[in-house]
């Protein structure tokens, strides 16, 4: 049995490292800034597949097995439409740019799901995702908290009309800032559903609750509070229980004030900050122009812009849902929701219920953040890669080398342990 702890450090900080990349860490220049994000990815995906590769050749008594391929398959039909789309696209250069980030993504995806289950089947530390994820979002958050109260002008990003400071800054978008603080807090409670770790966890939760706080974050307050009923119900404590509905009705209040209103405009709540009308005029105005294809991947007007009538001007639709139906047109639209129903159907017929539980739990935040920012068949950003990595982890799992059990496929147990 191997039992070298390093590697799980390795692989943790393999992980945090592959987060930052999609941070912006020097926004007066974007050919330094997408130089740099470009440079570190790359450099990571390769880091990944040579630590699987020196894993693999130390140890050959396990052999990879292929199940659920459906999922994979559709999100490889998905990225071929949209290879084949340059040729139609409105805007070539920049739709190969993001087609060539995603696609890089998905291999980075690919190694380091392999390197988190083989490292698993060889070794007695496991590195299974809620810790290794929760380590990297506490890490993360951590250094923003910090970051928020000894560099304000670099962290915090000013809204409605200079009134409302939201962590992020000019580093990440808040609501994307958000969803990666739920998915902490998602990780934190798989670890204490499973009775491990109660005070890093702890941290972990606090941490994460301070970032989402600081984001301002509505789509992600949504998500939290979603996760953490979830959380409460699968302890099947009464106290627990009971305090949290306390604790709720003293707190709800306070958060519907300060976040969902903000600065108590309800209009702006109730057009979701204008992206509703947005949402329509790029239907009724986009889509149909060209409705079976698209302007070409990831390209959502004729020109860089779309400019709506009812709301304002922008180049991705806040909604990965209409991004797909704009860009890759119906026949996107078709591909990527029967993948998606592909990766439902894999997770559903997970026999663990563990990790079925911290998938539906994964899965909410990036869904709720899809329908509001660039999501995860959206413009490149991490959410599509932790969209990648979650349904890699029910494609692919070790088995021994000696085992009778086919090495090339499986039907439907995870790899998420």
């Amino acid at each position: 049995m191997y039992r070298s702890k390093a590697m799980l450090n390795k692989i943790i900080l393999l992980l945090t490292l592959r987060i930052l990349s999609y941070f912006t860490l020097f926004p007066d220049s974007v050919l330094l800034t997408q130089a740099m994000k470009t440079g570190l990815r790359l450099l990571l995906t390769f880091t990944a597949f040579f630590i699987l590769k020196s894993l693999r050749d130390k140890h050959r008594s396990h052999a990879f097995a292929y199940g659920n391929f459906t999922p994979f398959a559709m999100y490889g039909g998905y990225l071929l439409l949209g290879l084949l789309s340059v040729a139609w696209a409105s805007l070539p250069n920049y739709a190969m740019l993001q087609w060539a980030m995603i696609a890089e993504a998905l291999t980075f995806a690919w190694f380091f799901t392999q390197l988190l289950t083989y490292y698993n089947a060889i070794s007695d530390h496991h590195a299974r995702l809620s810790l290794v994820f929760g380590r990297a979002a506490l890490f993360i958050g951590i250094g923003f908290v910090a970051g928020w109260y000894l560099d304000p002008a670099t962290f915090a990003r000013m809204t409605h009309e200079g009134e409302v400071a939201r962590l992020g800054g000019i580093i990440i978008n808040p609501n994307e800032l958000g969803m990666l603080a739920v998915l902490g807090t998602v990780m934190a409670y798989a670890e204490l559903l499973d009775k491990r770790s109660l005070k890093i966890n702890l941290l972990l939760i606090g941490v994460s609750v301070a970032v989402l706080l600081l984001t301002q974050s509505r789509s992600s307050l949504i998500s939290f509070l979603l996760v953490s009923f979830i959380f409460i119900v699968k302890l099947k404590n009464i106290r627990v229980i009971s305090l949290s509905v306390v604790g709720a009705a003293v707190a709800l209040p306070f958060l519907f004030y300060s976040i969902i209103l903000k600065q108590g405009d309800m209009e702006e709540v109730m057009s979701m900050t204008g992206r509703l009308p947005f949402w329509r005029d790029l239907l009724t105005d986009g889509f149909t122009k060209r409705p079976l294809f698209g302007f070409g991947f990831m390209c959502v007007a004729d020109g860089e812009y779309f400019h709506s009538i009812h709301s304002y001007s922008a180049k991705m639709t806040h909604n990965t849902f209409v991004q797909v139906l704009l860009n890759l047109g119906l026949v996107g639209f078709f591909l990527c929701f029967i993948q998606m129903i592909a990766t439902l159907f894999a997770i559903g017929n997970s026999p663990d219920e563990r990790h079925r539980g911290l998938a539906w739990m994964m899965l909410i935040p990036l869904l709720i953040n899809s329908f509001t920012e660039f999501g995860i068949f959206g413009e490149s950003n991490y959410g599509i890669q932790f969209y990648q990595l979650l349904f890699l982890l029910f494609v692919i799992k070790t088995v021994p080398v000696t085992s009778l059990e086919p090495v090339r496929h499986y039907r439907s147990k995870p790899a998420l342990a």
